[in-house]
């Protein structure tokens, strides 16, 4: 069964643009981009996510990154 989200498909490009058009705009490296978006997970995770949940929430997020990454070999 599909996964229905809260949130559009135009609100998430939009923001996803947003941030890749800012790395590109800063010539950021893949490296250098790697280590921003880490950084704002953390971010949005230890300022957003309860204490108690913050470990699950990291957990499931690595987890749907490797899906992702891992469905899109060639």
């Amino acid at each position: 069964m599909p996964i229905v989200s809260k949130y559009s498909t135009d609100q998430i490009e939009k923001i996803v643009n947003t941030l890749l058009e800012q790395l590109r705009a800063e010539q950021a490296t893949t490296e250098l981009s790697l280590m921003c978006l880490g950084n704002t997970i953390s971010h949005i995770i230890n300022t957003s996510v309860p204490v108690a949940q913050r470990l699950d929430v990291a957990s499931q997020f690595g987890q749907a990154l490797k899906d992702a990454v891992s469905s899109k070999k060639q």
